[in-house]
């Protein structure tokens, strides 16, 4: 007989009888021996004491306890099995769920939605966020510190002052809204980029956030989704948003990557841009039309290309720039500034930037003239040959023609020459940029701005009728535009804000503009000629002796200012920075004008770039 089963049959046996005597000897249970027993062979020596105590002195069989605790934990482990049973079925045939990616930008509106909930923010599990406020927000100027002489400001514990945000952190939450029962669950996951774009794989995270409610209807969710919207845009609806390319490595991943927020600026009054009023009405009007619903099917019916270009020059520092925040701002639109110069930005970077803008938006190409895109050489000597063949130029004055060949021979050398000093420059040819304006996969429905400061030097291929649909000349300031500054400067500092009309059009800054019921394309001006009322708190100031003058002489000390200012010398920006020294003090700015403009018209004809007059 083999000794391993010998002693797998004998030793149980054994066992067992040795077990009964010593309880028989002793008076005590069968069970209490045996547990005796088992404990040193699991290796439980150390609750023999215990066991001893529980069983000795206090005279309460350890096999009950632990016989309850093995009934717990399967009572636990069974419930636990129904609970999760019941909630699956629960949740695949009586709860509706919505996910939310973290790519879009839903997902920030509700997360800055529920940083604001009590509840949420009450929660055992969040996540700590730190804030900052942008240059705009409003601040409490009573807890701004003063240096040790008290006289100036000191910000060295801003940011410590600045209290974090709390969101809900990963993974299950519960809310109610309005009298529903919400449950949020954050998941987060790493996902596998094959990297199609860049040329390399890697792996980037990204989070799903999945909000359900009971119920097979989900119009409970859509309605708190809408809610979280409306709150989101309610903060911004008097606010301008300024978007630039993302870095390249986001870029590659295509679609709301391609763009990121840079600025949250609150909208330019239309008053504060220094231009003709007939160009800016015109301005305006053409914009308010083809922004109009009801354009798109216009167009279409005709076979025209959704597009509108504009195109504003002029010297620099005369408004350019600020007419383009202004019009986005009248219009609540988006602003999406692209920089040609940018030297990662690639043709294929820029039709995705342009594929990816949303429906109604402003693109913004500043100094446009920087970039430097011509055609090439051979192409325009081509295109001037034709151009005086077409003019029925004199063939038989062959001198002449081969004089003209020689002097384009040797620009052309001349072109060839610079174009390949050039070859190593990486940007965007004009070709790739007149695909992504009007190529035939280009986007439509944008506005698009190019501004510049020398418009002799573009192209014409690239402000050709259908790219650059209306030009607005800048030019320096006139007295009457002087003397607007000078109200600017010194009168309201909320100013008038844009509000509806009666009629249902929107009023901006004194001037009305309403589309035709009858012709959508139509866009009627009204011009409001009331002069803006004085602000409280500037007619304050002006009392109580912060301003050197009166309301009722702001006026005609505006009068006195424009008259020493020469016609179309300077720019708005250098007239405005010369107000700016002197904010709360129009008569010093009046009586100081005269040796300012002499001061600059003299830097001016020495093209000094030192100020002496500041």
């Amino acid at each position: 007989m083999d000794m391993q089963s010998l002693f797998r049959g004998v030793l149980p046996t054994m066992a067992a009888n040795a077990t009964a005597q010593a309880a028989a000897e002793n008076g005590t249970s069968t069970h209490h021996f045996q547990l005796e027993s088992l404990l040193p062979m699991l290796g439980l020596r150390s609750l023999l004491p215990m066991y001893g105590l529980v069983g000795t002195w206090l005279g309460i069989d350890p096999t009950f306890i632990l016989t309850a605790f093995g009934a717990v934990w399967a009572l636990n482990k069974v419930v636990r099995q129904v609970y999760t049973t019941i909630f699956a079925i629960t949740a695949e045939y009586l709860m509706c769920t919505i996910h939310i990616s973290s790519n879009d930008d839903m997902y920030m509106h509700l997360m800055r939605w529920l940083a604001a909930q009590p509840k949420m923010t009450s929660s055992r599990s969040l996540t700590a966020e730190t804030v900052s406020k942008t240059a705009w927000e409003d601040e409490d100027d009573s807890n701004v510190a003063r240096d040790k002489s008290g006289v100036y400001l000191n910000f060295s514990n801003q940011e410590a002052k600045a209290p974090p945000r709390f969101v809900p952190a990963v993974g299950l939450h519960n809310f109610w809204w309005q009298g529903t029962y919400y449950r949020l669950h954050r998941k987060q996951e790493s996902v596998f980029d094959d990297g199609a774009a860049s040329g390399f794989s890697t792996f980037k995270d990204r989070e799903d956030m999945v909000i359900s409610c009971l119920g097979r209807n989900p119009e409970p969710i859509k309605s708190l989704l809408k809610h979280v919207k409306q709150s989101y845009y309610n903060n911004h609806h008097a606010r301008t948003i300024v978007k630039r390319p993302s870095p390249m490595n986001l870029r590659r991943y295509g679609g709301r990557h391609c763009w990121q927020q840079v600025a949250d600026r609150p909208i330019r009054d239309m008053r504060t841009v220094v231009l003709d009023k007939h160009q800016k009405m015109q301005v305006l009007a053409d914009i308010n039309e083809y922004l109009h619903p009801a354009t798109p099917r216009w167009y279409a019916n005709r076979g025209i290309p959704l597009r509108r270009g504009y195109l504003f020059h002029g010297p620099p520092g005369t408004g350019k720039t600020s007419l383009s925040f202004a019009l986005a701002g009248v219009f609540g639109l988006d602003i999406h500034v692209i920089s040609l110069l940018e030297p990662t930005l690639t043709e294929e970077d820029l039709g995705a930037l342009f594929s990816s803008l949303p429906r109604r938006c402003v693109v913004l190409l500043e100094d446009i003239d920087s970039a430097g895109l011509r055609r090439p050489a051979d192409e325009l000597a081509k295109e001037e040959a034709e151009k005086k063949k077409a003019e029925g130029e004199d063939k038989d004055n062959k001198e002449k023609e081969a004089a003209s060949n020689d002097w384009k021979v040797s620009d052309l050398a001349k072109a060839l020459k610079k174009e390949s000093n050039n070859d190593d420059k990486k940007g965007i040819s004009l070709s790739g940029l007149l695909n992504a304006i009007d190529g035939v996969a280009s986007h439509e429905g944008r506005v698009l701005i190019m501004t510049t400061n020398v418009p002799e030097s573009l192209d014409e291929a690239l402000i050709r009728p259908g790219r650059v649909d209306l030009q607005v000349g800048f030019t320096n300031a006139t007295r009457e535009q002087a003397r607007e500054l000078f109200i600017r400067m010194y009168e309201a500092d909320q100013g008038r804000r844009q509000q509806a009309h009666p009629n249902g059009a929107a009023k901006m800054n004194g001037t009305t503009v309403t589309s035709s019921g009858k012709d959508p394309v139509e866009a009627k001006l009204i011009d409001d000629r009331d002069e803006p009322a004085v602000d409280p708190e500037t007619q304050s100031a002006m009392n109580s002796g912060d301003m050197d003058i009166s309301v009722e002489e702001l006026p005609e000390i505006a009068e006195q200012f424009a008259a020493k200012i020469p016609d179309l010398k300077f720019s708005p920006a250098e007239i405005q920075g010369y107000l700016l020294k002197r904010k709360k003090h129009p008569l010093k700015a009046v009586e100081e004008t005269d040796k300012w403009v002499e001061a600059m018209i003299q830097q001016k004809a020495s093209k000094s770039k030192v100020l002496q007059v500041q």
